[in-house]
């Protein structure tokens, strides 16, 4: 299992410039981090590999217009 970072260093890791640790903090609370970080007090604890994924499947009057 490999060591964790904390999420800010994560996120140094992966964009230029890294996002705001609220956006950070949305990520996690939508489960956009796999895998989940793990809270550890007040802070996020993530492993160095884990990646973000978004759902960019329409829903709603979206995917319906697109169906049509």
């Amino acid at each position: 299992m490999a060591k964790k970072i904390p999420l800010a260093d994560w996120a140094a890791m992966h964009y230029d410039p890294p996002p705001s640790a609220w956006t950070l903090r949305q990520w996690v609370r939508a489960a956009q981090i796999v895998p989940a970080p793990e809270k550890v007090g007040k802070g996020y604890y993530v492993s160095p590999d884990a990646q973000r994924v978004t759902d960019a499947t329409p829903t709603g009057a979206m995917a319906e217009f697109l169906a049509a």
